[in-house]
């Protein structure tokens, strides 16, 4: 039996997190107050994502985690909100204010007992858990910071449970100008911690819901609710036994590589939410499982989403990867040349060489994935 247990960190994080627990009370027919619409004929397997408690309501294994409390106080307000534990929302006060090392170092660093006190009670009140499932962005101080210092803890104290990391990396539009500098400080790590990782790209995500979906103007809504389906695509073998994708081949296919992506498919197009590039038309077989000739890379089919609007996703390994990893690392260089903006991150107490490493750090997967 499958349990995962969700950590959403951050104000990205954290509003995923509520798209997220709608599609999927959605798909298992769960209702607002918790209860199943119809308990006598359930939908799939609640208990991958939901623990079900002596009321016979149906509360999300979940922690939700943000320095400022905004988000998080949204989520409590909204139509879902009650069906959370109130135990597991864990905030700040001020935010991280862009900056990783105030989430990593200092203000991160202030509520991460706390933070470890609600996962492990949520493990507790679990009979097995088997993944860690975190949604981040890397842009901002507090997804990438705290995210970055969760992922340490966590690998240290549960060596036995896989870690997937869900990363949202910036597009060229956003709030924060050291957005590359948290970017690469957060990736060595997500590699040390993590089993998984599956980056998705703003730029590219933008692209599918304009091109694909045909949305002339795409909101948060619209993103969140594409990342989502293919979070659940990925899940779906174990929540849906029936669904016919062998939970075991899934987690051979994960194993050989750390960085992944997840493409969508709709009519036989396949468009990938790492890169720009949009693949070329072929044919794509659900029931096998077979994609012929879509690039030269590990492909591999994982699941259809039991949403049935027909699309798929794909879990993906190839030189795509290093496309907004290069965006982040020339950024980075270009900022780190001049200096710029690291005396924020020096006055929270992170050294210099933090700052080389990563960059080197960067140069390395760049190469790499352009290599395979």
């Amino acid at each position: 039996m499958r349990e995962i247990l969700t950590i959403q960190v951050g104000q990205c994080g954290n509003n995923l997190a509520s798209t997220f627990w709608e599609e999927a009370m959605l798909e298992h027919q769960i209702q607002a107050d918790g209860l199943l619409i119809d308990p006598l004929e359930p939908v799939g397997n609640q208990s991958v994502y939901f623990q079900e408690a002596s009321n016979g309501r149906h509360v999300p294994r979940s922690v939700l985690v943000d320095l400022d409390q905004t988000v998080l106080e949204k989520i409590r307000n909204d139509s879902i909100g009650g069906v959370f534990k109130p135990e597991s929302f864990v905030s700040g006060v001020d935010g991280a204010l862009n900056n990783w090392a105030k989430g990593y170092c200092t203000d991160g660093a202030e509520i991460i007992d706390q933070v470890l006190d609600t996962i492990r009670k949520q493990i507790e009140q679990s009979d097995t858990i088997n993944i860690f499932q975190m949604v981040h962005s890397l842009g901002g101080g507090t997804g990438s910071g705290l995210g970055s210092l969760i992922c340490d803890k966590l690998r240290e104290e549960y060596m036995k449970i896989v870690f997937f990391n869900q990363v949202v990396l910036p597009g060229l539009e956003t709030d924060s100008v050291v957005a590359a500098y948290n970017v690469g400080l957060t990736l060595p790590h997500l590699l040390e911690a993590s089993d998984q990782v599956f980056l998705i790209d703003n730029i590219a995500l933008y692209n599918v819901c304009v091109k694909q979906l045909q949305l002339p103007k795409p909101t948060f809504t619209d993103l969140n609710k594409l990342i989502t389906e293919h979070s659940l695509c990925v899940t779906s073998a174990w929540r849906f036994p029936s669904s016919g994708v062998d939970e075991k081949i899934i987690s051979e296919l994960m194993q050989p590589f750390k960085f992944g992506s997840l493409s969508y498919i709709k009519n036989d197009i396949v468009f990938n939410l790492t890169c720009q590039t949009e693949l070329l038309h072929k044919s794509v077989s659900v029931s096998t499982g077979q994609i012929p000739g879509i690039v030269k890379s590990e492909i591999q089919i994982i699941s259809d989403s039991q949403n049935k609007s027909n699309q798929t996703a794909l879990l993906q390994c190839s030189k795509n990867v290093s496309q907004p990893l290069e965006r982040m690392r020339d950024q980075f260089s270009a900022m780190y040349r001049r200096r710029a903006f690291t005396k924020c991150y020096h006055a929270e107490g992170m050294d210099q060489q933090e700052f080389v490493d990563s960059l080197d750090l960067l140069q390395k997967l760049v190469q790499e994935y352009e290599q395979k």
